[in-house]
């Protein structure tokens, strides 16, 4: 992972976003661009939930379930910036996920997670 804010972040691995949208195809999910390579938002609330991060995912869950995945070595927690880790959000090594029903079980439980949060308000724009 990172460990300060001057680390470069991981490459792309465009083998894994194929393979997030592929499962994701038939999903009512939008994907973006974020932190130089790609997240998934889910369209009813408009809320991220997993993203590709080198050949590893970080998916959103309760803080909790973060405590608990962190606590047993089954993540990490996820520092794109170094210093300030994302709540709610983890990083799951690619070897955790090498198999797609693996993989598929992550982004189930991000986004029924992240499917339970109010929609995300949208910032008013300040007047000039």
């Amino acid at each position: 992972m990172i460990d300060g804010p001057h680390k470069a972040w991981p490459q792309k691995d465009e083998l894994l976003i194929e393979r997030i949208d592929g499962l994701l195809s038939a999903a009512p999910v939008r994907r973006k661009n974020f932190f130089g390579t790609v997240a998934w938002f889910l369209e009813s609330n408009d809320m991220m939930f997993i993203g590709a991060w080198g050949s590893g995912i970080m998916v959103r869950v309760s803080e909790e379930r973060t405590s608990g995945l962190i606590e047993s070595g089954d993540a990490e927690p996820f520092d794109p910036m170094g210093g300030r880790p994302m709540r709610e959000y983890v990083f799951i090594d690619g070897n955790r996920i090498a198999e797609d029903d693996e993989l598929l079980g992550w982004l189930n439980e991000a986004s029924d997670f992240a499917g339970s949060l109010p929609p995300k308000q949208k910032k008013s724009k300040k007047p000039r």
